[in-house]
């Protein structure tokens, strides 16, 4: 059985909970998919929508290099499955020969919080699938949004996000 995919916008990176978990925020039409993700994927994350680019390139810069180098196009990261609190998520990658013409597409295995930092790098979609949003998405009006203007605790400004269910996680 095959699960349709939906794109979905991302809407950014935010830190959540009282452990202030580092949290990307997918949405789809009126549904809001909460990611748990490593602090250092938070970051390449923010500055990939930042459009910042290091003196050196970082790991995702790397493979977004690496890809153009072998004639390789990131088509869109795909976040199919959620099992046991952890998503999962594979790069769609074609690759092309010196002429254009299309040699392959390459599905490649990744952490949905990798496969969105190289999406912003790429300017590709990302797909989440329906069953996944269905079960894991919180419908936008169930989720408060605070005063966005508060400073925390170390003088930087924060976003007071509550969600109603636990965030899942993708760092397995």
């Amino acid at each position: 059985m095959s699960d349709s995919l939906v794109e979905v916008e991302l809407m950014g990176v935010t830190l959540l909970g009282p452990a202030n978990s580092p949290t990307v925020l997918l949405r789809y039409e009126e549904r809001i998919l909460f990611i748990s993700i490593g602090p250092f994927e938070a970051a390449a994350i923010g500055w990939g929508m930042e459009g910042e680019k290091p003196i050196r390139p970082m790991t995702h810069d790397l493979i977004i290099n690496l890809l153009a180098g072998l004639n390789c196009t990131l088509k869109s990261v795909n976040i199919y499955a959620l099992q046991q609190s952890t998503f999962f998520a594979y790069l769609l990658v074609e690759q092309r020969d010196s002429s254009g013409q299309l040699v392959g597409v390459i599905r490649v295995d990744s952490r949905p919080s990798d496969g969105i930092a190289l999406a912003v790098r790429a300017k590709c979609p990302i797909n989440v699938a329906e069953s996944v949003m269905e079960e894991a998405g919180q419908d936008v009006s169930a989720i408060r949004f605070g005063d966005r203007s508060e400073e925390g605790e170390d003088g930087s400004e924060e976003d007071d996000l509550e969600e109603n269910d636990s965030e899942e996680d993708d760092r397995s």
